[in-house]
């Protein structure tokens, strides 16, 4: 197990959504960080292509589970919205059911989009899979 597979083993303890949102945006702001320059050697974690094949296909898998976490938001949106939940707040002029309407067809075209930035992720990754150091065994 990597580091920061061993970092995460604990997120089964947390129980509050906001705060495993939290989590995940900090861990891609990492990713971010640590992407900047280009793999080299001496990079721990970020050497060489293998590298960034093991990147990428991290973050298909994060991007894989983007829609399920956002359509069971827009679930929650609607149910509780049904419920009578919700009021709108001075600071529009949109009743609350509109405004459900709105952030419910946000969410599920934004389900959409993340699924297609799913498959040409997975795309990406599998290109990358065929790819190998120029210092390797070549093909004949």
């Amino acid at each position: 197990m990597t580091g920061a597979r061993a970092a995460f083993d604990d997120l089964s303890a947390v129980r509050d959504p906001g705060a495993a949102a939290g989590m995940a945006a900090e861990a891609l702001r990492a990713v971010n960080r640590l992407t900047i320059a280009a793999p080299s050697p001496g990079t721990p974690g970020w050497k060489e292509v293998g590298d960034l094949y093991r990147v990428l296909g991290e973050l298909c898998l994060v991007v894989d589970r983007l829609p399920q976490a956002v359509d069971q938001l827009r679930r929650h949106l609607e149910r509780s919205a049904a419920a009578g939940r919700f009021r709108a707040d001075a600071g529009t002029r949109d009743n609350p059911e509109r405004l459900v309407a709105s952030a419910a067809a946000s969410l599920g075209a934004a389900q959409a989009d993340a699924r297609q930035v799913g498959s040409q992720l997975a795309a990406a990754h599998s290109a990358v899979a065929h790819l190998a150091p120029a210092h390797s065994h070549r093909r004949a």
